[in-house]
């Protein structure tokens, strides 16, 4: 995927209106809707198609990339954990996601924090967007010629990393469960502790623009945990 050198993709808005969690026990259950999951735009790349269906985005992505995203409110405290269901149906042979311009993936879940935030997506043009300020992020990757379990640094962004879920095994049309310890996740990535109150964005996309496939996957039940 060709980026500005800011970006990050893995990546990638405006901010939340004030739609609320569903809160059960110590869950915090995100709406999947169109209008609490705002767009984000590659400038001068094609668009995936991000549908809701029943409980879940449907991502289609041909020779394309966007992504949608959520804000976290600020009165929520600090999330601990993760979790999510996603499942890939079809995809283009994967690749590596350690080379700018050649990490096309099928799905890919990210999660943003505004520490050490010091420019907006896309710079000045990012600005006028409305896109955030974010420093270091996560970046779960289903679909990467690296294994499972890899921590690898983003090829756009010097905060970022990504952490590879599901490499080449070649599964698909199957719903999985994910659950992540962020604080662990995020330890194991850069060696420090994060400030989960710092924590501010989900993002979901899909990546097809480098090398011109095309993927169909699908995420739902995305929710946050306490401590």
């Amino acid at each position: 995927m060709q980026r500005p050198p800011a970006f990050f993709c893995a990546c990638a808005l405006v901010l939340f209106t004030g739609t609320s969690f569903a809160h059960a026990a110590e869950q915090w259950t995100v709406p999947i809707t169109q209008d609490t999951w705002r767009e984000l735009k590659v400038p001068g790349v094609a668009r995936n198609q991000f549908v809701v269906h029943g409980d879940a985005f449907q991502i289609q992505s041909n020779a394309s990339v966007s992504f949608r995203y959520f804000k976290i409110p600020k009165h929520r405290e600090a999330p601990a954990q993760i979790s999510w269901n996603w499942r890939v149906d079809a995809h283009s042979p994967v690749a590596s996601q350690t080379t700018a311009g050649r990490d096309d993936r099928p799905l890919a879940v990210h999660i943003w924090f505004d520490d050490a935030a010091e420019k907006t997506l896309f710079g000045g043009i990012g600005t006028l967007l409305g896109y955030p300020k974010v420093g270091h992020l996560l970046t779960y990757v289903w679909g990467a010629k690296e294994p499972a379990g890899s921590v690898l640094p983003n090829p756009h962004y010097d905060k970022g990393k990504i952490i590879v879920l599901v490499g080449d095994d070649g599964s698909t049309g199957q719903w999985r469960t994910i659950k992540r310890d962020i604080r662990r996740d995020y330890h194991r990535a850069f060696g420090i502790a994060p400030d989960l109150t710092r924590l501010r964005y989900i993002a979901i996309s899909a990546d097809n623009d480098d090398l011109g496939g095309h993927s169909t996957a699908a995420v739902r039940a995305v929710a946050f945990h306490r401590p």
